[in-house]
């Protein structure tokens, strides 16, 4: 890379990433981040998610969240967590049926992210202590007309 194009001096037409790459699914997307190496840049119009490379966003480490209902003990509970997370953050539940219903809204594709991830991320459900669902969400954003 020239002295003149450089990611401190970006000029209009100036390549950011040094590769781009394309995926189709959410595992590979996920596995890609993951890393740590990548940025997520979007998604195309054929469903292809579009990565770059070197990684230019700063790596952000947040704490857990834990949100808890009133009388809740934590046997009735969903976990969350994107790429990077190192533990999942966790929202408890008083009885299974609200944990279900907010599991349900989790991976719902048509809401919007519940968590401050980036849009992708693990949803587990635990009910009675054990794990009882477990998917993949990606959250795509809708497309402008």
């Amino acid at each position: 890379m020239s002295r003149n194009r450089t990611h401190e001096r970006l000029e209009a037409g100036q390549q950011l990433y040094a590769l781009i790459s394309h995926c189709r699914r959410p595992q590979k997307l996920w596995k890609k981040l993951a890393t740590g190496r990548y940025d997520w840049l979007g998604v195309r119009a054929d469903g292809r998610f579009v990565l770059g490379q070197p990684r230019l966003a700063p790596l952000r480490r947040t704490p857990p969240e834990m949100a808890k209902a009133d009388g809740a003990d934590g046997s009735h509970r969903i976990e969350y967590a994107g790429p990077l997370d190192q533990q999942p953050s966790q929202r408890w539940y008083v009885t299974e049926e609200d944990a279900r219903a907010a599991f349900d809204r989790a991976r719902s594709e048509e809401s919007a992210s519940p968590f401050r991830t980036s849009g992708l991320w693990q949803v587990v459900l635990v009910v009675a202590g054990q794990p009882a669902a477990e998917q993949l969400v990606v959250y795509r954003l809708p497309k402008m007309s």
